[in-house]
C-alpha cells in the first residue's frame, strides 16, 4: 500500500511537532515530507515534494492558510487540504457549509482519521472549487472569530468586537470591547493576514486598527480617535490610504 504523502504547515514549533508525533505512531499510512512555518516555505515545498496532502494551519505570518492557493494555477493543485484551525466550532459553520476538510484544535486521534479517510474519497476538481466557496464563506461571515491565547487563558473572540491591535515588543495587544486588553505571545507582523480579511488597517508600524471601530481622524496631528477614546498613531505616509478606505 503506498504511503500519503504529506507536509505540515503551522508556525508554532511545538504544533508541528505534536501534530508530526501524532500521524506518525497512529497513522503508519502517512509520511511527513517536510514541516513549514509560514506559506511561502510551503509553496517551495509542495513544488519540490510534490505531497499528496498539506495540513495547514490559518493564522500563519504574512499571508494567511487560506491564500495558499492563490499561488498556484488551477492545473498545479494536485494536492489535498486539510485545514487544522483553532476557530470555535460556532464558527466551523464555513468549513461545513463548503464540505472542507478540517482538523479541531487541540487536534484528536479521531478527527484526523475522519479528514483521512474523507480525502481519500474526494474529487480534486470539486475540492478546488470548496476551497474558493471556503474563503468566500469565511470573509463574508459576519460573526467571524479569532481565537487568542494569553498566558493563563484562550479566548475566542469576535473580529468586529476587536478594537485595535498594538506592537509591545515580541507581544501585541488587542483591545477589545468584550475582553478588555488581551497580550498574546506572537508579534505584530503576526496579524497583518487581518487586513486581507477586510476591515483591519496597518496604520502605524506599531498599530493595526479595526476601520469600523474610528471614532474620527485628526488629519493634522496624525492621531486616530476610536470609539474607546483612545488615540492611535497614524503614519503620514498611511493617510491617504487610509482616507481612501473609510470613504469608499
Amino acid at each position: 500500500m503506498s504511503k500519503i504523502r504529506a507536509i505540515i504547515v503551522d508556525d508554532e514549533p511545538n504544533a508541528r511537532v505534536a501534530l508530526r508525533g501524532m500521524l506518525e505512531e497512529n497513522f503508519s499510512e502517512v509520511e511527513i515530507l517536510a514541516e513549514c512555518k509560514d506559506v511561502p516555505e510551503a509553496v517551495k515545498a509542495i513544488n519540490k515534494l510534490r505531497p499528496a496532502v498539506v495540513f495547514l494551519d490559518i493564522e500563519l505570518p504574512g499571508y494567511s492558510g487560506f491564500e495558499l492557493l492563490d499561488f498556484f494555477d488551477e492545473k498545479q493543485i494536485n494536492f489535498k487540504i486539510i485545514f487544522v484551525t483553532a476557530y470555535s466550532e460556532h464558527s466551523l459553520r464555513a468549513f461545513e457549509a463548503s464540505a472542507v476538510d478540517y482538523i479541531l484544535k487541540p487536534v484528536r486521534l479521531e478527527h484526523i482519521a475522519r479528514a483521512l479517510k474523507k480525502i481519500q474519497h474526494a474529487d480534486q476538481a470539486g475540492e478546488s472549487r470548496q476551497y474558493q466557496l471556503l474563503k468566500e464563506n469565511f470573509t463574508a461571515s459576519p460573526d467571524r472569530k479569532i481565537v487568542l491565547q494569553t498566558a493563563e487563558t484562550i479566548f475566542v473572540v469576535r473580529l468586529d468586537d476587536i478594537l485595535y491591535l498594538q506592537a509591545e515588543g515580541s507581544y501585541t495587544r488587542f483591545y477589545t470591547t468584550s475582553h478588555g486588553v488581551l497580550t498574546i505571545t506572537k508579534k505584530l507582523i503576526d496579524f497583518e493576514y487581518l487586513e486581507s480579511n477586510g476591515g483591519f488597517f496597518r496604520t502605524h508600524r506599531s498599530y493595526i486598527v479595526n476601520l469600523n471601530q474610528i471614532k474620527k481622524v485628526d488629519k493634522k496631528e496624525f492621531i486616530l480617535i476610536m470609539n474607546n477614546d483612545a488615540e492611535v498613531y497614524l503614519a503620514q505616509d498611511k493617510k491617504n490610504q487610509l482616507l481612501e478606505k473609510i470613504t469608499q
